[in-house]
């Protein structure tokens, strides 16, 4: 339960950073490229945790195809080769809240 309850709050932490115009602690706004680093960071966390997962059966067939077919788009916009940082987070943004629902989906 303390598991589930830590993803959550990570996932609460990245989505606030994004919205709140990605503001440090001390006032200073973070980069793109920071912004960017911070979603990608987060989508690879919970990329590893459904893998556990998966390996322990927990993932349906459908999710295991989602988590597969989002990885390499991910991958492709976190190589640190892109140009367009607001085109990028939307599309990471989308990619990190499916990745989490599925991840709550598999938790329950």
């Amino acid at each position: 339960m303390k598991f589930k309850t830590l993803l959550i709050g990570l996932a609460l932490i990245t989505s606030g950073l994004l919205l709140a115009g990605c503001t440090t602690s001390a006032g200073n706004k973070l980069t793109p490229e920071q912004q960017l680093q911070l979603t990608c960071d987060g989508i690879s966390s919970t990329v590893k945790v459904l893998a556990g997962y998966r390996a322990a059966g927990e993932l349906s067939d459908s999710s295991i195809k989602l988590v597969d077919d989002l990885r390499p788009s991910s991958v492709a916009l976190c190589d640190g080769s892109v140009t367009d940082y607001p085109a990028a987070l939307i599309t990471l943004s989308d990619t990190a809240f499916t990745l989490l629902t599925i991840r709550k989906e598999a938790a329950q």
